[in-house]
């Protein structure tokens, strides 16, 4: 009987030694763009040419004040990137400050949109508050889903928009965005 649990014990312990050792990437970054890179940014290129803003990099802080140039809502824009979903995506976002009064956004608006409303990007991050050197991550595949992923051919190019939003002096302090690729 003792050899018998003792087999029994040591495939157990050797299933679990198996499973546990499964090999996983975990996350890798794609693109990163530091503070510095996203002051560099130019104004958001909207499609009726509002919704303008401006980045300055602050390097005593390591960080980036994007601010609304003259409306309640606008910002800046990345260079182009691809967005490859047919791999799990996430995209994550260091915000250091926004003002209580305040709020920013992110979106990704693709080079060649396949719908009308495109054109004014995809939220991957809705107006919200998050502040206090906080990173937001965005699962992107499932903020947009299966059907626009699909119908994007699973890569979509384009420019991520960052926006500060709720007045005409509205900004909001960034530190980073990254954009990785995996699975935890």
């Amino acid at each position: 009987m003792k050899k018998i649990l003792t087999i029994a014990l040591v495939l157990v312990t050797m299933l679990t030694l198996v499973a546990c050792g499964k090999s996983q990437d975990g996350l890798k970054v794609v693109e990163k763009f530091t503070a510095q890179q996203i002051g560099e940014w130019g104004s958001t290129q909207s499609p009726n040419d509002d919704s303008k803003g401006t980045a300055t990099y602050n390097a005593a802080g390591d960080f980036t004040v994007v601010r609304v140039d003259g409306d309640t809502w606008g910002g800046i824009q990345s260079p182009v990137v691809t967005l490859d979903l047919t791999k799990q995506t996430y995209v994550a976002i260091q915000i250091k400050e926004v003002n209580d009064l305040f709020k920013w956004t992110l979106k990704f608006v693709p080079s060649d949109p396949a719908l009308e409303g495109h054109e004014w990007g995809l939220y991957l991050v809705e107006d919200n508050g998050m502040k206090w050197n906080k990173y937001v991550m965005v699962d992107v595949n499932e903020q947009l889903g299966e059907d626009l992923i699909d119908l994007y051919g699973g890569k979509i190019e384009g420019v991520f928009w960052l926006w500060a939003v709720g007045a005409a002096d509205a900004n909001v302090e960034v530190r980073s965005l990254t954009i990785f690729q995996g699975d935890f």
